[in-house]
């Protein structure tokens, strides 16, 4: 058997590592509580801390999903189609998600560009560059969807021409 993409392999690191933020978030979550109800000493980081891992966590979980195909799909029609209309099914589905991943990846890498351009940041107390690092993490979930679509849109191709 061969060994899988490298952007399988990359996808599933990253979703394994990143799923760790939102723990990293919850806990982030009870010290702002334990800070606030305990000692009356409420802080102005945590809120947009926690936004910005999970943001990032959920970001790279699109591709982890499509990896593994666990992707929604309505399966009381697509379980009941003929192996040739699965094909189908998933060929038209992968390249309309293509197109608009690639749209989505130049949107963002745009908006990602003027955001780190610009430093920009949230304008509230703290004042981190939230909005840069979530316009940032977009881009490059989204660009990592495209990949991770685009190989599993080849596999599919190149299967069904060997078979």
């Amino acid at each position: 058997m061969s060994e899988p993409p490298v952007i399988d392999r990359v996808s599933r690191i990253l979703g394994d590592k990143l799923a760790w933020l939102f723990l990293v978030a919850a806990a982030l979550s009870c010290y702002e509580v334990m800070m606030d109800w305990l000692f009356r000493a409420p802080t102005i980081w945590v809120h947009d801390s926690s936004i910005m891992l999970c943001s990032t966590a959920f970001l790279f979980g699109g591709a982890y999903a499509l990896q593994r195909r666990e992707h929604i799909r309505i399966t009381v029609l697509y379980d009941y189609f003929s192996p040739w209309w699965q094909w189908v099914c998933d060929l038209v589905s992968l390249v309309l998600t293509l197109v608009y991943l690639l749209a989505l990846a130049a949107f963002t890498g745009m908006q990602a560009l003027d955001s780190i351009m610009r430093v920009e940041s949230s304008g509230r107390a703290w004042d981190f560059p939230m909005p840069m690092v979530i316009r940032t993490a977009l881009f490059l979930g989204a660009a990592m969807l495209v990949l991770q679509a685009a190989s599993q849109l080849y596999y599919l191709i190149r299967n069904r021409t060997t078979h």
